[in-house]
């Protein structure tokens, strides 16, 4: 769909493209700490040393975040319809999840 496109009047598929935004920006915001949580910073200018920051960051968010704040692991995942303690238990399984844990980055 072109650019004018999403401005067509009555067109149903501007209608569902709407609605499907909110979704796509909380699945991004989770594929993102996810690969920050492993590791996976793909920033030029990052040092290993910010690298570390990042994924400790994105560990503490995702195992020891404040469940009830409106942009928590937790939140983002009821908004997406996901179990996030069941989410969790399969992200401990991810290599560079799993070393981040095990390095003493947060308690897992």
């Amino acid at each position: 769909m072109g650019f004018m496109g999403l401005f067509t009047a009555g067109s149903e598929g501007y209608s569902l493209e709407i609605s499907q935004r909110p979704q796509r920006l909380w699945i991004a915001v989770l594929q993102q700490a996810v690969e920050d949580a492993k590791g996976n910073v793909r920033s030029l200018e990052a040092s290993e040393r910010r690298a570390g920051s990042i994924q400790r960051e994105a560990l503490t968010w995702i195992f020891h975040g404040i469940p009830m704040l409106p942009n928590s692991f937790d939140s983002i995942c009821g908004i997406l319809e996901i179990d996030p303690d069941r989410a969790r238990q399969r992200l401990r399984l991810l290599p560079g999840i799993r070393r981040g844990l095990d390095a003493g980055q947060v308690r897992g």
